[in-house]
C-alpha cells in the first residue's frame, strides 16, 4: 500500500509541476510577450498580431540555466525594469540573476549573468 501511495504522490507532484511550468509576461509593447520556462530559465519572445503573417516567436536563450540541477517548475521568475526592453531573471532557488533584453532584431535580444 505504501508503494502505491508514493507513486500516487509522485504523480500529483509531476502534474502540479507541469501545470505551472510556463508563464507569459507582458511587455510595454502590446504585441510582444515573453514566455518563461520556469523550470529551466529559457525565455521565448512571442509576437502576436491580427495579421497571422506577423505572428511568431524567437528564443532569447536556449540554454538550461539550471545546468542540470533543476528544482522543478517555479524556480525562475522574470521582473520588469523601468526600461521596457529589459527584465531581470531570478533563479529563486539559488539567487542567481540575469539581465535580459528582448528586441525585434536578433542583435537586440540577449541575456547575460549578473555577477
Amino acid at each position: 500500500m505504501l508503494v502505491m501511495n508514493n507513486a500516487w504522490l509522485e504523480q500529483i507532484e509531476i502534474d502540479q509541476s507541469l501545470k505551472n511550468r510556463y508563464k507569459l509576461y507582458q511587455t510595454d509593447n502590446i504585441y510582444t510577450l515573453l514566455q518563461l520556462d520556469t523550470k529551466t530559465g529559457i525565455i521565448e519572445q512571442v509576437q502576436w498580431s491580427l495579421d497571422s503573417d506577423n505572428e511568431g516567436s524567437v528564443y532569447i536563450n536556449t540554454e538550461d540555466l539550471t545546468y542540470g540541477i533543476g528544482y522543478g517548475s517555479g524556480s525562475f521568475e522574470l521582473y520588469p525594469t523601468k526600461n521596457m526592453y529589459q527584465f531581470i531573471l531570478l533563479d529563486k532557488t539559488s539567487g542567481r540573476k540575469w539581465h535580459v533584453q528582448w528586441g525585434m532584431e536578433s542583435s537586440k535580444r540577449w541575456i547575460r549573468r549578473i555577477l
